[in-house]
């Protein structure tokens, strides 16, 4: 159970996507809390800390980007320390350069691979960068 005790907070609007990374984290002893669109992400963050890793999708309908939410948890000074890795369906050829220097921990390519996926967690947790392209 290599993310034993870890708590990891996800932002993903598709329900397929969270329940998959929600499944795969908890096999792994994980404790998952989940945000859908990304409008009461700092709210339900506060209410789960402590918070070891934020998981964070980067399309969103209604005009909302996982940039803009990455921006509101980082005003934020309690979350300016948790790593935030974007998981995205985008092309890695462009979104990897532009979360680079947006300030994220990683990035994983969607769909993820099961297989590595905690331990890719389980890397950012411990401040060593993911930037996977599938």
């Amino acid at each position: 159970m290599i993310l034993q005790h870890k708590r990891i907070f996800i932002v993903e609007d598709n329900v397929a996507n969270r329940a998959i990374q929600q499944l795969i984290l908890e096999q792994h002893g994980a404790k998952t809390a989940i945000e859908r669109w990304g409008v009461e992400t700092v709210e339900r963050l506060m209410a789960f800390r402590p918070v070891d890793v934020i998981l964070l999708d980067l399309m969103f309908p209604n005009g909302i980007t996982g940039y803009d939410i990455f921006d509101d948890i980082r005003e934020h000074s309690e979350f300016a320390h948790i790593p935030i890795v974007a998981i995205s369906a985008s092309d890695p050829n462009d979104s990897i350069p532009k979360t680079k220097a947006h300030g994220f921990a990683g990035f994983i390519a969607k769909p993820i691979n099961v297989v590595l996926f905690p331990q890719q967690i389980l890397q950012v947790i411990n401040k060593e960068p993911v930037w996977y392209r599938r």
